[in-house]
């Protein structure tokens, strides 16, 4: 059987159309007018990395099953040592190899990247130490690839992000002004704003309590943090069985728990549920304070959320923006200080009709383990992403009809000797800012008016400009106004009043000024 070459795309991966793109394009810029506004710059990364740069995984593995795409680069490059120096054999010949690359995952190991090749060398003359970090706040767009096995709806293995990080600093102000970046971005992507709220929560309270009542060993309490952090998923009552004896799922599954005590397992639920029906921050504080006085580690976490809480009330922005939530685990075991998460208070109905929330949105936290690995000392960082994709998608599901690309102004094809004149209209509308396309589509011989004007629907134009032999006679072109017309279509039935009020003769040497005034 003859192998065929069939149009297709990679398991995981998805054309872009039109409108999508448009969405995509506004959610960008609108977040980074914000980011700017904060000072952060605008740096692009390659798509691939040298895989022992960016981490997470083992290099030297041929397989993709570490959840990125890592493959050999076909050029062969000479080895580094330790000094940045190529490695030679006995004869002084560079050791060569195909070097491992990957796809980038995310944008910050990248980021680590960056910040690091720009300090390798001060670090190695001891000019930057962990005392005197830069300074670099960045923020970043474009596409990652994770290689998921298994692809469930909604998930995609190439998607978009849009983060800002600031690294080189200890200070929790930063954290503080994190949450009023990504809620500053959001409302100028035109989220309402309540309809989502940022959650914080820190490692630091969460990691010293657990430690207070003897969970204090790394792996004893990731296992709790991946218990806890199924919340949202299972409830209370799961959740108690897990830390227990374990549970049956729905499925039949046996999932096994952690067999913690009674008295363990209820500590953890009073902590988890402290700021339950608790609108202050304060007052959460005050809860938090009670529950881990003593414990240094948890009052460090503590005083840095108070600062935060602080610089909050300073700037107006209350519960109804930012709250505190004990049970926020995102990424505990990754992160090293607060911890935030943007949660919209949206729903939406699911194929059987039952509401269900969408959850969140974007997050982040402080992570100062973020160039160790490559340095070989802790800088502190802390940032936020944003999943382009996704965000674009709860735009799509709460305002279907606001998200279709705005097309060009369309010119209508009736004559072939008019086909300069077409050309030069079009021409002067792009020099006055407006985006302009000369109809070019040919069926059999003739262009068919019919074809032009559902064209110039599918592409979402605001208006058709119609120059025929007897327009052209008199001076005149015809716009007639597409936007318009669908807004009175559901308000007049008479299609005589409705081309009346749609349609309009404009002399061609006004032509340019009427569409910048009503396009």
């Amino acid at each position: 059987m003859e192998r065929g070459i069939i149009p297709r795309k990679i398991k995981g991966f998805r054309d872009i159309d039109a409108d999508l793109n448009e969405l995509r394009q506004k959610i960008i810029s609108a977040a980074s007018k914000v980011y700017r506004s904060y000072g952060f710059e605008h740096w692009d990364t390659p798509m691939l990395e040298y895989a022992d740069a960016i981490g997470k995984y083992m290099p030297d593995e041929e397989a993709v099953d570490q959840g990125v795409y890592n493959f050999r680069n076909p050029e062969e490059e000479p080895i580094l040592g330790v000094d940045g120096n190529e490695i030679r054999d006995a004869e002084a010949k560079a050791i060569m190899e195909h070097q491992a690359v990957a796809m980038r995952y995310d944008l910050t190991a990248p980021l680590a990247r960056v910040y690091a090749e720009r300090l390798w060398m001060d670090v190695k003359k001891k000019q930057v130490m962990e005392t005197n970090p830069p300074l670099f706040r960045r923020f970043q767009y474009g596409p990652v690839y994770r290689y998921e096995l298994k692809l469930v709806p909604g998930r995609y293995r190439e998607f978009w992000q849009l983060d800002f990080d600031s690294v080189g600093t200890k200070d929790v102000a930063a954290d503080a002004e994190a949450c009023i970046v990504l809620s500053d971005a959001l409302s100028a992507i035109g989220m309402e704003k309540d309809t989502f709220i940022v959650k914080v929560n820190n490692r630091k309270v969460l990691k010293g309590f657990l430690a207070s009542i003897g969970i204090d060993d790394d792996e004893q309490e990731g296992a709790v943090l991946r218990v806890i952090d199924k919340l949202d998923k299972i409830g209370w009552e799961d959740i108690e069985k897990e830390l227990g004896k374990g549970r049956t799922d729905s499925s039949g599954a046996e999932i096994s728990g952690l067999s913690l005590s009674n008295t363990l397992i209820e500590q953890i639920l009073n902590f988890l549920k402290i700021a339950t029906g608790v609108d202050s921050r304060k007052e959460v504080i005050a809860r938090l304070q009670k529950l881990t006085k003593g414990n240094e580690l948890a009052e460090e976490g503590l005083e840095e959320l108070i600062k935060m809480d602080s610089i909050w009330d300073n700037l107006g922005f209350d519960e109804q923006r930012i709250i505190f939530d004990p049970t926020l685990m995102r990424g505990m075991a990754y992160y090293t200080g607060p911890v935030f998460e943007v949660e919209s208070l949206l729903t939406y109905k699911d194929r059987k009709g039952k509401t269900r929330k969408i959850g969140s949105i974007c997050g982040g936290g402080r992570y100062d383990g973020l160039v160790e690995n490559l340095l070989g000392l802790k800088v502190p960082a802390t940032g936020a992403s944003i999943g382009v994709d996704r965000l674009a998608a709860i735009l799509q599901m709460a305002n279907p009809d606001e998200v279709k690309a705005q097309g060009p102004v369309l010119i209508a094809y009736f004559d072939d000797s008019l086909l300069n004149e077409y050309h030069k209209i079009a021409r002067k509308l792009r020099q006055a800012g407006i985006d302009t396309e000369v109809y070019c589509g040919y069926f059999k011989g003739f262009r068919k008016m019919k074809k032009q004007m559902a064209y110039a629907d599918k592409k979402n134009a605001p208006a058709v400009i119609l120059l025929g032999g007897d327009e052209a006679a008199k001076g005149v072109a015809t716009v007639k106004n597409l936007k318009l017309g669908k807004e009175l279509s559901t308000s007049i039935s008479d299609k005589k009043e409705w081309i009346s009020k749609v349609q309009k003769e404009v002399p061609l040497g006004e032509l340019v000024e009427y569409m910048k005034e009503h396009f």
